[in-house]
């Protein structure tokens, strides 16, 4: 009894780790695989940063700096320095692209992936160990750039069999601007208000400046011509950042013309360091956004536009996977004919025992092989 309970308690994991396992483990890896050379067919250029880092690097101001709460933290035996365990990735490319790659010239387009460890789990997700994909285009914030990366994005999404995708647009720091001439307090109420979506509690601010928030909030939805009636009562940086959103939301009709678009430019929740058009992405059947992205300044003072991929909620909606089918190879088949079946592309199990020998079979079965080659000459025999 006490080496049993020895062997379970070595088979436990922290809070929020997992194993992943076959056919989940190869099924995850061909999906991020297949995004990655989608994003590579747009120009997006792989690089792999480490997995920890400097803390005074990796959670500098900027992207790591939203990062801060959500990472682990342990001391370098070698410097005695504090290094911190990436929570997200973001903040390793811009310190590429600031780096090792700021003699490149702009745009600078980079694609990444790989785990990334948060101290405690967000609420839709109980895993602390995550898997982030991404691509960050360095140099631009423009609307433009936010087009090109979205329509990426979707495409990515699409390609690993995610069907029924929506995006949400907005523009951060709009309501930062529209709230510039409130006091600090009517300011802290009405953010709040906002990130509520409670408009009885923003009409008891008593600010002229607030119908128009609330026009905006009610002209949210899938209607962009509702927010363009109101661009006449905005400011021109309002304005500016309003025909910038539709802007968007036309280049990507243009290329998904049945891609359902919702509006929503007062969103800020999750939004800290944008500087311009940001969006999420959705997908039916999956709670929470399975990505997010926006334009943004590096903590190296540089325009950027960045797509974070959130690996592990884009897995539970793959399609079913369908297992490769193997060849069982018996002992006395030659090693180059098991080789030509893998030069074909098929799936070989080495046996232990010879074609003739009534294991092979017991054993090609136990080991779930589909085929089971008898001889160098005959085609493999499916096996019943």
């Amino acid at each position: 009894m006490a080496q049993e309970d020895e062997n379970f308690n070595q088979g436990l994991l922290p809070a929020g780790l997992v194993d992943l396992l076959e056919p989940i483990a190869s099924q995850n890896d061909q999906a991020i695989t297949t995004m990655l050379n989608c994003f590579g067919q747009f120009g997006y250029q792989r690089v792999k940063p480490p997995l920890v880092e400097f803390e005074s690097t990796l959670l500098a101001k900027g992207p790591g700096a939203s990062t801060a709460a959500k990472s682990f933290r342990l001391m370098d035996p070698l410097t005695q320095d504090m290094m911190a365990l990436r929570s997200d990735m973001t903040a390793q490319i811009a310190r590429i692209s600031g780096t090792r790659l700021k003699h490149e010239p702009r745009p600078l387009r980079l694609t990444y992936e790989g785990d990334v460890m948060r101290v405690v789990p967000d609420s839709l997700n109980s895993e602390r160990q995550l898997y982030q994909a991404g691509a960050e285009l360095i140099g631009y914030n423009d609307a433009t750039a936010t087009a090109e990366i979205l329509v990426m994005g979707v495409k990515a999404l699409l390609s690993v069999g995610l069907k029924s995708i929506t995006v949400d647009l907005g523009v951060p720091s709009l309501a930062e601007k529209l709230l510039c001439n409130l006091s600090a307090d009517q300011s802290v109420l009405a953010k709040k208000s906002i990130l509520d979506k409670d408009i009885d509690a923003l009409l008891k601010i008593d600010d002229k400046n607030i119908n128009l928030i609330v026009k905006v909030m009610n002209a949210s939805g899938s209607d962009g011509e509702a927010l363009l009636k109101l661009l006449p009562e905005m400011s021109e940086d309002a304005r500016n950042m309003i025909d910038d959103m539709l802007f968007v939301a036309w280049q990507l009709r243009d290329a998904y013309p049945t891609l359902p678009i919702t509006f929503d430019p007062l969103e800020m929740r999750g939004f800290d360091y944008h500087t311009g058009v940001g969006f999420s992405i959705f997908a039916e059947g999956l709670r929470g956004e399975i990505a997010r992205g926006g334009a943004y300044l590096t903590g190296f003072g540089e325009p950027a536009t960045g797509l974070s991929v959130y690996m592990e909620r884009v897995f539970r909606g793959l399609p079913e996977f369908m297992p490769k089918q193997h060849i069982y190879i018996p002992t006395d088949i030659p090693k180059q004919t098991m080789l030509k079946y893998i030069d074909r592309g098929r799936c070989v199990i080495a046996g232990r025992y010879k074609s003739d020998d009534k294991l092979a079979l017991e054993e090609a079965k136990q080991l779930k092989c589909t085929f089971i080659l008898l001889n160098s000459i005959s085609p493999p025999e499916k096996i019943e």
